[in-house]
């Protein structure tokens, strides 16, 4: 399948909402043309209809749509076409729910092109109808209850996308990771056939958003130490999907220096206010993107064939080690070759990345161990229901949290390390926030809280302590 026909075959609907503190939600999104025709596809029907479900909801709602044609054919003929194409878009938002008076509605011909029309790939990006729309988010209560209820508002937002599942997919985080999920991934063209597929995607990069997520980097009582984390689900309406065999889902977190012995690890916790357990995994892999990738990935596949071999798996049942060298290769090859022209060419925007197969959904670690003998270390802050701390380690993209010991914060974490102390509180009806830096080897320092007057300055005040 050629690069062009992928990307105008995939029209992604990103409803993004950023931090609860935001006032207003906003979303753009457009659908594309044949040459010379105003009709919709069916794949277009289906990003619309999902487009209006989301948008039809929401307060003061605004919207603009607006037709655009290539330079083919007479300039007058174009504004008609994209008249008819605004208008073709507009009726069904409508039929499928949107308030009518709620689009602005409007077209430009071949005037307000978004790409060269002396190719082909470029006229078809001119074939479309662009939207937009925002709308009021109103402001949620603030907690209260105990520090466990502000740390679900900490949490960051999840990216919503509503994908096709037989086409090939990448999406993007605001940060840098990539997911790409490869045709079929739930099973065959059968899933969702009526409705997109809802992908739900979010990261966390930096120890703040540890904090935010509440990811401490412990597997079973040892430390770790992440090259990225991600959170993926897919529903077909209500029904949570699962992802159909290995190498169809790719998590791709970009990184200045890579660490060895990293491996791929599953989060696990009761809940999104429990601490975080790191598993490791024993279906997915990792690599990195440099020049071995391709035999990397060659010399897995060959592996994974040859291990399957006398189960009769993957259909090499009572064939040839050759043969199936021969057909592994050749796999392996045109996953290659696809991965460079959907994926290397399109989003490896850094010399350096972790790639990182997903076989299961929920949070996913790319980390290594951390070999060391741990201590336990107290800091002298009370530890009650209103309050909650981390430690995080200089020296690596570490996070631990601490838990409650004779009314004191215990961690158990490596000795002689610099690290820094982030306390957060909630009591009196005001979010409030402890920092301290020390070192592992030394008693901790005595601390001191600041109250805040909202969530989103609380949240700010924790990114700047911990990004420098």
């Amino acid at each position: 399948m050629k690069l062009f026909k992928i990307l105008f075959s995939i029209c992604l609907l990103t409803l993004l909402s950023k931090s609860f503190a935001q006032t207003t939600g906003k979303v753009q999104a457009a659908v594309f043309f044949e040459s010379a025709r105003f009709d919709l596809s069916d794949s277009s029907k289906m990003y619309l209809k999902a487009l209006a479900d989301s948008l039809k909801t929401k307060v003061k709602l605004q919207m603009s749509i607006s037709g655009n044609t290539d330079n083919v054919g007479d300039s007058m003929f174009n504004i008609k076409l994209s008249e008819n194409r605004s208008r073709i878009v507009k009726k069904y938002l409508v039929e499928n729910g949107l308030d009518s008076n709620k689009i602005k509605f409007g077209y430009n011909g071949e005037n307000k092109p978004m790409a060269n029309n002396e190719s082909e790939i470029g006229k078809q990006k001119n074939r479309r109808v662009d939207m937009a729309a925002k709308w009021e988010i109103p402001k949620p209560p603030e907690p209260k209850g105990d520090v466990r209820e502000l740390m679900v508002l900490l949490a960051n937002p999840i990216s919503s996308f509503c994908v096709s599942g037989n086409r090939d997919t990448v999406l993007f985080t605001e940060r840098g990771t990539k997911l790409v999920i490869m045709a079929h991934s739930f099973g065959d063209e059968k899933v969702c056939k009526e409705e997109c597929i809802t992908i739900e995607f979010k990261d966390a990069l930096t120890k703040a958003d540890m904090v935010f997520d509440n990811l401490t980097t412990i597997s079973n009582g040892h430390l770790l130490e992440s090259g990225g984390m991600a959170y993926i689900n897919a529903k077909c309406g209500k029904k949570n999907l699962r992802v159909k065999g290995q190498n169809s889902m790719f998590l791709v977190f970009p990184t200045d220096t890579f660490k060895e012995n990293m491996k791929v690890f599953a989060g696990q916790r009761n809940s999104e206010i429990d601490p975080m357990n790191w598993n490791l995994s024993k279906k997915d892999k990792l690599w990195i993107a440099d020049d071995d990738f391709h035999n990397q990935l060659h010399d897995q596949m060959l592996a994974d064939a040859m291990k399957n071999r006398k189960k009769g798996c993957l259909g090499i049942g009572g064939m040839s080690k050759k043969k199936i060298e021969e057909q592994v290769k050749l796999r392996g090859d045109e996953l290659h070759a696809q991965m460079n022209e959907e994926i290397v060419k399109k989003i490896f925007n850094s010399d350096l990345n972790y790639i990182v197969s997903v076989s299961k959904m929920g949070w996913v670690n790319c980390d290594q161990f951390i070999n060391s003998t741990p201590i336990e270390y107290v800091v002298n802050t009370p530890a009650n229901s209103t309050t909650t701390s981390f430690i995080a380690l200089n020296s690596t993209r570490s996070l631990i949290n601490g838990f409650p010991k004779d009314k004191k914060f215990q961690f158990t974490i490596p000795a002689s390390l610099a690290y820094k102390f982030v306390g957060i509180k909630y009591e009196d009806k005001k979010p409030s926030l402890a920092t301290m830096e020390g070192n592992t080897s030394d008693p901790s320092n005595p601390v001191v809280y600041k109250s805040f007057e909202n969530i989103a300055d609380l949240k700010e005040a924790i990114k700047s302590y911990l990004s420098k």
